[in-house]
Order: C-alpha cells, then sequence, then structure tokens
C-alpha cells in the first residue's frame, strides 16, 4: 500500500509535466534544506523543530518540482512533489505540495499536503496538514524551508 501510494503521487506529478507546453525548461538542483517548524496536534499540543535534508530535484516547466531526500536526524527518506499554482512572475508565488516520508527506525510512513509560498530568493513558508497513514491522527505543520542548493543542470 505504501509503495503504491508513493508511485500513485509521483505519477501524478510526472503527468504534469509531460502536458506542459513547447520551450519547457528543466532545472536540476541539488543540497541541504534548512527546515524550521512546529507541529500541532489537534489535543492543543505543539512542538518546535528545525531539521535539515539532503535533496536532489527536478523543477519542469518552472511549473512542477519533485525530489527525493534524506533526513539524518529521523533516519527517513521522503518525496517531495509541488505543483506551483501561480507562476514565479508573481510577487509571492504559490504552490501545493504533496509530500511522503517514510522513518526506517519507526517503520512510519507519514503523508503531508498543504500550501507553499514562494518568499522572494530567502526560500518558502508552508502550512501543511500531515497524518502517518497506518493510523490516521492529523496534525498541522507550520514553518518554512530555507534551501542551500546548487544547480546541477539548468536546459
Amino acid at each position: 500500500m505504501r509503495k503504491q501510494l508513493l508511485l500513485l503521487t509521483f505519477a501524478l506529478f510526472w503527468a504534469f509535466t509531460t502536458n506542459a507546453q513547447e520551450g519547457e525548461r528543466l532545472k536540476v538542483t541539488a543540497g541541504v534544506r534548512v527546515n524550521p517548524f512546529v507541529m500541532y496536534d489537534f489535543e492543543g499540543n505543539k512542538t518546535e523543530m528545525t531539521r535539515i535534508h539532503a535533496e536532489l530535484g527536478a523543477m519542469f516547466n518552472k511549473k512542477t518540482y519533485l525530489s527525493v531526500g534524506y533526513t539524518p536526524y529521523v533516519n527517513s527518506i521522503y518525496n517531495f512533489n509541488e505543483y506551483w499554482l501561480s507562476g514565479f512572475e508573481n510577487k509571492i508565488p504559490v504552490s501545493w505540495v504533496v509530500a511522503e516520508e517514510y522513518m526506517f527506525d519507526e517503520n512510519k510512513f507519514i503523508l503531508q499536503s498543504g500550501p507553499n509560498f514562494k518568499l522572494g530568493n530567502v526560500g518558502n513558508a508552508f502550512v501543511f496538514l500531515f497524518t502517518p497513514v497506518d493510523n490516521i491522527d492529523w496534525g498541522l505543520k507550520v514553518g518554512a524551508f530555507i534551501p542551500l542548493n546548487v544547480v546541477l543542470f539548468k536546459k
């Protein structure tokens, strides 16, 4: 079930890229993301934390971003799928994210989704709902992504 959900999400976002018009561009990046955030559960508890992720990603036609990454602190691998609803020519570009994470040590699969807002060159702010897949228990994540990336390839 976990693998099928991951493959389905990837396939849906891949479909966005294959329907792009002529002149599409590809940008491949690698690097780290600093990710400060606050997690809220719906019993009123909150937890503040910061994570560092290593990531390899590709932006297609300045609309779709797909990446895979690793978070050492929680020993997890993730897939980050993002579709930009309003483009980078707008003052505050907005995207929708669907991300999956597998935590090896806890044998836990997490699904999260929500809006993401580009804040100039400093990074992104986000608001995501998240839940473990095997035991639905919704929570809210509010935070930022601060990318420290290099461009490996641009077309």
